[in-house]
């Protein structure tokens, strides 16, 4: 069962709050796809969300650079370690290869921009389409995997 949402951040606090609570139910083996134009809150998220999981390990939250020029960035945590992958420079698909992805993918926390890049999308993934509007962002949400459908309800519900 697939699962298809979709969630409005008027502004950066609220993408960071979406984030955070996120990250409250990421698990191993969790990919989350972040797409939209440059500027659209992709990094915004990821960086809140990875600074959540941290904390939620009992661990500083860490500096979170943005992965452009490094194109992944990865932190170990207890049992665990996140990916925060930035395509954007690729330019072949061939190229996520050689970054290691592929095997993060399915056993580790993944949180990917400009997904496009890459030649196949991980089954189960959590899509998150970012669009930018003049107050704020509209986010779509998309998965092939009903598992997110609880999952954002708990989000959505904490926030309300």
């Amino acid at each position: 069962m697939a699962y298809q949402g979709s969630i409005f951040l008027p502004d950066a606090d609220a993408t960071d709050r979406f984030g955070e609570a996120l990250a409250q139910s990421l698990k191993p083996g969790d990919t989350i796809l972040l797409a939209g134009q440059i500027g659209a809150g992709k990094t915004c998220l990821a960086r809140a969300a990875i600074s959540a999981l941290h904390v939620r390990m009992g661990q500083p939250a860490p500096e979170v650079p943005s992965p452009t020029f490094t194109l992944v960035q990865s932190y170990e945590l207890p049992g665990i370690q996140v990916w925060h992958a930035d395509l954007y420079r690729l330019t072949e698909a061939s190229e996520v290869t050689e970054l290691g992805l592929e095997e993060a993918f399915g056993t580790d926390i993944v949180l990917v921009e400009w997904p496009d890049r890459l030649q196949e999308v991980p089954d189960g993934a959590l899509a998150l389409n970012f669009e930018v509007q003049d107050d704020g962002r509209q986010v779509a949400l998309r998965s092939t995997s009903g598992r997110w459908q609880e999952r954002i309800s708990a989000i959505e519900s904490a926030d309300a």
